[in-house]
């Protein structure tokens, strides 16, 4: 696939779906529980200008420029570009850069509020099983696997926390997480994803007590770093 065509194709649709996932992280509550409310409406709605990729992270009155949004859309931009240079304008493509969209909305809100939400897992769930189901019956099957053995390790490893630290060094909501990632990456690809997301956190928490970004005691989103390592295998492995 020509390098321009892909360049332009992922700056607007990344941008698009970055500022999208940056309109809805804005616009669930930082208190949503588990079974919430759905989104916060807004006095004021966004003018059109926030939706536009890129630039509109940039505040026309105060000049200021939203760093999240613009993070978001450029990570949006570079799933993009990778799906279509791995895997094309394909099944395999479509499927990759549905499930990548959707970590990268968990990922963001995870890092902002240090919650994974109920409202992203089970439209996340459902994308998953269907495009598994719409593969193959296999595939289908490997996919509830995958995410029933992911959930079940991550809650032993909750209750193991909490039974020697008497606090909890995860969340609930990673166990949920650590499903829907085995749900997307199937038998093949679950291992792989949960591994390097473990990784991803202890590299980046190691990293933030040492420049001083985050104490020890600090929480780590750790969330986010899973959704990274589902991303990246998502995006570049086999599954």
């Amino acid at each position: 696939m020509d390098t321009g065509f892909v360049f332009l194709i992922a700056i607007f649709a990344g941008g698009l779906i970055g500022s999208a996932i940056n309109w809805i992280a804005t616009r669930l509550p930082a208190d949503l529980p588990m079974s919430g409310p759905p989104l916060r409406a807004w006095d004021d709605q966004p003018s059109g200008w926030a939706f536009v990729p890129f630039v509109g992270a940039l505040d026309r009155e105060t000049r200021r420029v939203d760093w999240p949004k613009l993070a978001t859309d450029a990570a949006a931009a570079v799933i993009v570009a990778i799906a279509l240079v791995v895997k094309g304008l394909t099944f395999d493509g479509w499927r990759a850069l549905v499930f990548a969209s959707v970590l990268l909305l968990i990922l963001r809100i995870d890092w902002q509020n240090h919650l994974i939400y109920f409202a992203t897992i089970i439209p996340g769930l459902a994308l998953a099983l269907g495009f598994s189901a719409a593969a193959s019956w296999t595939q289908f099957l490997s996919a509830v696997a995958a995410g029933v053995a992911a959930a079940f390790l991550f809650l032993l490893l909750f209750m193991l926390a909490f039974a020697i630290y008497k606090q909890r060094a995860l969340g609930f909501g990673d166990v949920l997480l650590a499903a829907l990632i085995g749900a997307m990456t199937g038998l093949r690809g679950v291992g792989s994803a949960l591994m390097l997301g473990i990784i991803l956190a202890a590299v980046g928490g190691v990293l933030l007590v040492a420049i001083r970004v985050r104490k020890r005691t600090d929480f780590i989103p750790y969330g986010a770093y899973l959704s990274l390592g589902a991303i990246v295998v998502i995006l570049l492995g086999q599954y």
